[in-house]
């Protein structure tokens, strides 16, 4: 198996004199997987994601990305996908959908930031892909939740990176509209790209490859049939209904 990340004994607080919002954390995540990082608010899901991603320093331990130290090294971010939270977002940007899904592609562009043909092409194909195409000319302070969230998401796929790292993507997501992501999402898992899915909880887990059960480390790690019963998601939530 190809290792596309490498967390080694992870530890990451908010800041030195804070508790650690998890300690040391190890675990391989592979090429090809789609894999759904399941547990409750304030479980350290997002902490994780933002490290991987390279926004926040460990206190200790490591993290490789491709083998690369993501904080350290900048230019491996171009491989990385990373949809954040909706509630992250400044929804009142003057841009519209075509403009957010765009930046997608300016890790490709040369000096002059001039967008080819091929560029437009790949910015609407990952439009279409998550169904927003009659909501192109729309700012994004007119998008609903849901509709913000498939904009991020239509943003990774026309930056076609290697790796996708996306927190809470279906929080203001309808059922359909999740199922077509995950369809997409699957494709690209077949293309040999890893993603990872932080959630509270996820409906639908047909797509799923391996399921990473987490609340302040890791509770299990398997696949979804192997992962959700009462024994771990009791000692991932603690009795709270999902």
């Amino acid at each position: 198996m190809n290792t596309y990340v490498k967390v080694h004994d992870l530890t990451v607080t908010y800041n030195r004199d804070s508790q650690p919002i998890f300690e040391g954390l190890s675990m391989e995540l592979y090429k090809g997987e789609l894999i759904l990082l399941m547990g409750p608010n304030g479980g350290g899901k997002s902490t994780l994601i933002k490290s991987i991603v390279g926004l926040l320093k460990p206190v200790k331990g490591s993290i490789e990305v491709l083998g690369v130290d993501p904080y350290r090294d900048l230019d491996i971010r171009k491989a990385i996908g990373y949809v954040p939270q909706v509630m992250d977002v400044n929804i009142y940007a003057p841009i519209t959908l075509w403009d957010l899904v765009s930046f997608g592609r300016y890790p490709y562009l040369g000096i002059f930031k001039r967008f080819s043909k091929v560029d437009e092409e790949v910015v609407l194909d990952a439009i279409k892909k998550v169904g927003l195409e009659d909501y192109i000319d729309y700012k994004v302070s007119e998008l609903s939740g849901g509709q913000l969230s498939r904009g991020f998401i239509a943003r990774a796929l026309a930056q076609d990176p290697m790796i996708y790292l996306l927190d809470e993507p279906f929080e203001s997501i309808d059922y359909i509209s999740e199922e077509v992501v995950l369809k997409v999402l699957r494709e690209e898992a077949g293309r040999g790209k890893l993603i990872v899915l932080a959630e509270h909880h996820l409906s639908e887990t047909g797509y799923i490859d391996r399921l990473i059960l987490f609340n302040r480390g890791v509770i299990a790690d398997g696949k979804p049939e192997e992962i959700l019963n009462d024994k771990y998601l009791e000692k991932a939530y603690g009795g709270v209904k999902i």
